[in-house]
């Protein structure tokens, strides 16, 4: 695959080249599909783990979401019973994660990214102590941290959504 430059990114983010064709050697063009990919398509099916029920204001969804060799999982967080500080509610939110991949058959080991919501920045190095004891360290997966001062529940300090290889 050929090197993918600041300059392609640059071309994405402006519209002038989509970002599937980068490290591609031929250009996507739209209605360009073949009759193998447009079967492939339409033959794969979407598995759903963990669909709540609309209770409490919880609302409907599912834990996670399974389409190709993907799987997608919701914004995970601690047991609302049982908070603690952030290192605590961070250990609780990868342990649920282990679990739904686990249920997905996949592991963290394939994790693609994550993304991390914090409701205060300051909490960041303890956070971070937390991931860094859990993530496999020869596969880490790309990683966003943000900030939302408010997340579902009060008390709850992280948030984590991720996508994971099959």
């Amino acid at each position: 695959m050929d090197e993918i430059t600041r300059r392609d990114f640059a071309a994405a983010a402006a519209g002038t080249i989509a970002l599937g064709e980068l490290g591609s050697p031929w250009p996507a063009r739209a209605g360009s599909t073949t009759d193998e990919q447009s079967m492939e398509r339409s033959t794969v099916d979407i598995q759903h783990i963990g669909i709540t029920e609309p209770a409490g204001g919880i609302p409907v969804i599912s834990l996670a979401t399974i389409r190709g060799d993907l799987v997608y999982l919701c914004g995970v967080t601690a047991d609302p019973a049982r908070l603690g500080d952030v290192k605590d509610q961070t250990r609780q939110v990868l342990e649920r994660i282990d679990r739904l991949l686990a249920r997905a058959g996949t592991s963290k080991s394939k994790l693609l990214s994550a993304q991390v919501w914090l409701t205060d920045m300051s909490l960041f190095a303890d956070h971070n102590a937390a991931w860094n004891a859990w993530v496999d360290p020869k596969n880490p997966p790309a990683r966003a941290c943000l900030q939302s001062p408010v997340l579902w529940r009060p008390g709850m300090l992280v948030e984590i959504m991720a996508i994971a290889a099959l």
